[in-house]
């Protein structure tokens, strides 16, 4: 299962976590109900199409804004037909002020012209949010969406069976990982310490952490730079783990595999983004209390670089009349504190500075034995670097890597992911570079 298919089941439990009674006193994102610069006399109306259920945290919003009116459209998330829907309707000129759009998503929405630069009304604001957010809801230096969510990955472990297996700690480098891996499969080569890296979504969080990105962009220009040291560092190393049969094939939180391979104590760890922690919650319920959380290991000892997988942003689409009153409601979505505090029911980790330090996140988190989980989640988001630059073609991405990596190794996908993005952005009508 995807990282975009397990984030969809926490973004829909949205809709029950905003049924919270919000007080109009909440909204401390106000600004001035002003149609100044938006070229609009009179009152403001909008329509925002998103997959989460945002409809009370809508009814807020009117009510604390009068001449500022939003409409909720729910559709479906983007890759089960939200950002065909998006697209259509912007074509035939029925389009949207504002759509919720997966950070990896924004420059193909970019590339067909569906998303609008909003530097100009939302850059004052961005300060509110973590960096790396930041830099993944731009292209080129530019603005195409207010941040709602980041995914900071951590290592989720079974406290409980370190103990059974003599470990001691949990890994804090890549290197101690893999001795661990090798301590658990010689005492038992039916289970496994971790689990195997086999998505695009993955190995690009991995290769994040090493500070390199896949694309860049000047100008109009875009340079692929899949086939790079850092993906190669990354994909020879799981292709090592795998060949040497020291990981599962099982993959994470929400993978039914997983599941029956972790009740079952064949498998100690996996690497996930924070949002991964319902997955847990939910369907291992009878194993509450044995897992913990610890940062995701480094390849150099207190290097400080972690990743991230998953996120989206509040976009404004082309066509939108009133932009900056439009950018003044992403804010208020992200930023706001009622709102933020349902998105974290809903079992997402805010991208704003403040929202991390809800008390909700602060606390201890009695299925993971106490442990103030949200101390660690906070720590990897301050630490995934602000290097990456998502590409244009990210279903093609996914597609292309899915298949090579079922025909060889991860080394030969990177090699045949390289070329065929390459191609896949000359098909557009791009100017692009082999990096």
């Amino acid at each position: 299962m995807d990282s975009t298919t397990i984030r969809t089941r926490r973004l829909l439990a949205l809709a029950t976590a905003t049924a919270i009674a919000f007080g109009v006193g909440a909204c401390s994102s106000d600004k001035k109900d002003s149609t100044e610069g938006s070229g609009q006399a009179g009152p403001v109306n909008m329509e925002f199409w998103g997959w989460a259920g945002y409809e009370k945290i809508v009814d807020q919003w009117n009510t604390a804004h009068p001449n500022t009116k939003v409409t909720f459209k729910k559709i479906p998330s983007g890759p089960k037909g939200g950002y065909t829907q998006i697209s259509n309707a912007l074509t035939a000129g029925k389009g949207p002020c504002l759509a919720q759009i997966e950070y990896q998503n924004i420059p193909s929405m970019l590339v067909k012209n569906s998303v609008m630069d909003i530097t100009q009304y939302a850059n004052a604001d961005m300060d509110k949010y973590i960096p790396s957010a930041v830099s993944a809801s731009s292209v080129g230096g530019k603005i195409y969406g207010v941040p709602v969510d980041v995914g900071p990955m951590v290592l989720f472990y079974r406290k409980d069976l370190f103990a059974k297996y003599g470990i001691s700690k949990p890994p804090a480098t890549w290197a101690e990982y893999k001795a661990d891996a090798e301590k658990v499969t010689t005492a038992d080569p039916g289970v496994k310490f971790g689990t195997m890296l086999g998505d695009a979504s993955g190995l690009a969080s991995f290769t994040l952490q090493t500070a390199q990105s896949w694309y860049s962009t000047k100008g109009d220009s875009w340079t692929v730079s899949i086939d790079n040291p850092g993906t190669r560092k990354v994909a020879s190393y799981w292709q090592d783990l795998k060949d040497k049969g020291l990981v599962a094939k099982t993959g994470s939180a929400w993978d039914p595999q997983f599941n029956k391979a972790s009740e079952a104590g064949k498998v100690l760890t996996f690497v996930g983004a924070a949002w991964a922690a319902g997955g847990l919650k939910s369907d291992l319920q009878n194993l509450s209390g044995k897992w913990r959380v610890a940062p995701m290991p480094t390849w150099a000892a207190g290097d400080g670089k972690s990743a991230s997988s998953g996120g989206s942003a509040t976009s404004v689409m082309t066509g939108c009349k009133t932009p900056k009153e439009a950018v003044q409601f992403a804010d208020f979505l992200s930023s706001d504190p009622q709102a933020v505090k349902s998105g974290i029911e809903g079992g997402l980790y805010p991208a704003s500075k403040a929202g991390q330090e809800d008390p909700s996140l602060t606390g201890g988190d009695p299925y993971f034995g106490g442990q103030k989980v949200g101390d660690v989640y906070k720590a990897s988001a301050a630490q995934v670097p602000s290097t990456w630059t998502n590409g244009p073609t990210f279903q093609q991405v996914e597609t292309d890597f899915t298949g090579a990596i079922g025909k060889g190794t991860l080394p030969d996908a990177v090699t045949t992911v390289q070329a065929s993005t390459v191609a896949a952005i000359k098909k557009l009508g791009l100017s692009v570079t082999d990096g």
